[in-house]
Formats: C-alpha cells, sequence, structure tokens
C-alpha cells in the first residue's frame, strides 16, 4: 500500500449538520441535496445546502443503502426484514424481497436505468466468513447475482459512465480491498479485479466509498477514523483524518463511516461521521453522528 504525505488540514472542514443524529450511513448525492439514512432512529434524511437537514420517511426494518431510479424516486434496502422499498407520495412500496438470496441485505448502488446493486452480509459475525455475490435487481423485477466470493460486500459505487462498479470488501482477510467489475449492457457484472488492497481489516476495514469524476474512490476507514482518495492500484493521493473528541464522547471512538461528493460544482465532499464503538453498536446502533464537509479538488459525477 501506498500511503500520501498530504493530508487535508483539519480546519479546511466544517459541520454542516449534527444533533439528534445517530448511526448516519449510505451518502447519496441527488437533484442537488445530500440523502443518508439515519440507521439508529430508522430514518431516510434530506440535507439541502444552507437549510436544516429533514427526516423525508421511516423505515421500521432499519434503512441502510440509498439509490434513485431514473424518476427520482428514493430506494432503500431495509435491512432487518430483507427488503428493497421505493418511497412513494404513499409511503414505502415493497420492490423485492431479498431475504430468500440474500443474507442481511446491507449497501446498495442505483444505476442510471434503476438497476440496484445490493451488498448481502452473507454470514453472522463471529462466524466463518461466507464469500457471496452481490444481489441485481432489475427495474422489471428480475433478480440476478453477479460477481463471487465477496467477503462483507459493503461500499458500492458505480462510474460515471456506468462501466465500472466498485466494492469494498470489508473484511476481506488478510487484507481488505476495493474489488472492481466492468458492467455490461445489460448490467450484468465481469472481469471481477482487484481495484486496491489495504491492511488487515482488523484495523483498516473498509465502508462507504464514492467515485469521483477522474475514477479515484473515497473510502472510509470506521476503525481507524479515516477518509482517503485511492487511484486503481492502490496509491492514496489524499487522507482525512478524524481526531476523536473523548471529552465530548468518552465512550466511543469517531468512525469515518461514509462519503459522497457534491454541491454546486461537485466538489463538496460530504463526511458522515459517528462517534460510537463496536460493542455500542451491537444491534441498537447506538452512536452520536455529525456530517462535516471540506472542499476537494477533483469534483464528483453529476446526477
Amino acid at each position: 500500500m501506498v500511503r500520501s504525505s498530504r493530508v487535508l488540514p483539519a480546519d479546511a472542514r466544517r459541520v454542516v449538520a449534527q444533533g439528534g443524529f445517530g448511526y448516519l450511513e449510505g451518502a447519496r448525492w441527488n437533484r442537488g441535496a445530500l440523502w443518508f439514512s439515519d440507521m439508529t432512529r430508522r430514518k431516510i434524511c434530506r440535507l439541502s445546502p444552507g437549510e436544516e437537514p429533514e427526516d423525508v420517511a421511516e423505515v421500521p426494518g432499519r434503512p441502510s443503502g440509498l439509490g434513485f431510479g431514473p424518476d427520482g424516486a428514493p430506494m432503500v434496502v431495509s435491512i432487518e426484514d430483507g427488503r428493497l422499498l421505493r418511497v412513494g407520495s404513499g409511503g414505502l412500496d415493497e420492490l423485492a424481497d431479498l431475504a430468500p438470496v440474500a443474507f442481511h441485505p446491507n449497501d446498495m448502488a442505483v444505476d442510471r436505468e434503476g438497476r440496484a446493486y445490493i451488498g448481502p452480509q452473507g454470514y453472522v459475525f463471529g462466524s466463518d466468513p461466507v464469500g457471496v455475490g452481490l444481489i441485481i435487481r432489475h427495474p422489471d423485477g428480475r433478480i440476478d447475482t453477479g460477481g463471487e466470493d465477496l467477503i462483507f460486500p459493503n461500499g458500492i459505487a458505480i462510474s460515471g459512465d456506468g462501466s465500472t462498479l466498485i466494492v469494498a470488501e470489508s473484511f476481506r482477510a488478510p487484507r481488505a480491498r476495493l474489488t472492481a467489475f466492468t458492467v455490461t449492457d445489460e448490467g450484468a457484472l465481469v472481469d471481477q479485479r482487484v481495484f486496491a488492497e489495504f491492511g488487515s481489516p482488523d484495523t483498516e476495514t473498509i465502508d462507504g466509498i464514492c467515485i469521483d469524476s477522474e475514477g479515484a474512490v473515497w473510502a472510509a476507514f470506521p476503525w481507524i477514523g479515516e477518509f482517503r482518495r485511492v487511484r486503481e492500484g492502490g496509491e492514496v493521493t489524499d487522507v482525512i483524518q478524524i481526531e476523536p473528541d473523548t471529552a465530548a464522547y468518552p465512550n466511543g471512538g469517531t468512525f469515518a463511516v461514509d462519503s459522497v461528493l457534491g454541491g454546486p460544482q461537485m466538489r463538496t465532499l460530504y463526511l458522515l461521521i459517528s462517534d460510537t464503538s463496536p460493542e455500542r453498536l451491537g444491534n441498537s446502533f447506538d452512536a452520536t453522528g455529525r456530517i462535516e464537509a471540506i472542499e476537494v479538488e477533483v469534483a464528483g459525477i453529476r446526477d
């Protein structure tokens, strides 16, 4: 692994939302606003620049991965009951029951055709890891799988031209890694390959990711409180270090959970951060979350 000496200064970041949040996941930029899941409060939330955050919908089965259909309607993975849902004007509509084909579906990316690529956890924590493929839900309702032997596929992102999908294998041993696929015109995943590798998942486990306009990946490393910009092959060009606030949160660490590029010029990197610990997360997702932002050099992908 190549580490960069360019650590972005802490005073370049600003807090854009805090107070009342729990464990924040599923960062997505859509139609001029930041969307995310508050897993603790079981809410889908939206934050428009310069405004207060708002709760858009409640997901009783606990929301995680977010995406948007071609019509702009939000889609969300409901973890506890294993369903893919659409948020409509009348509430939540089921698009797919994933429980028969996926244990503990989690993060998701949706392409411009409306295909949903979903990463199942695949195994119970504490047991031996089980390799799985991604679940692909097509707009016509068909369910396929793509890839194989992925260990805890977590953060998922699709390149601007739709030709590449990258997924974080959070607990791949002996080294956590990003895995890439070529996406065919029919939405199939082929040419499975390693995009980048890191250290042991005991310390350098990867959570949420996003892709910028140069094809580099911003990856979140929760255990060590870092966001890194990574090029294919493993070169790290930029690092954001989140220092723990031990005075305010003496019972937990500062988790770098997820990020996404947005803002008027698509150069604002929104950082989803939660102060918690693995023990506090448990099944209740006990955490205190906030959202920070920093301006970066390379823009994101416009929706």
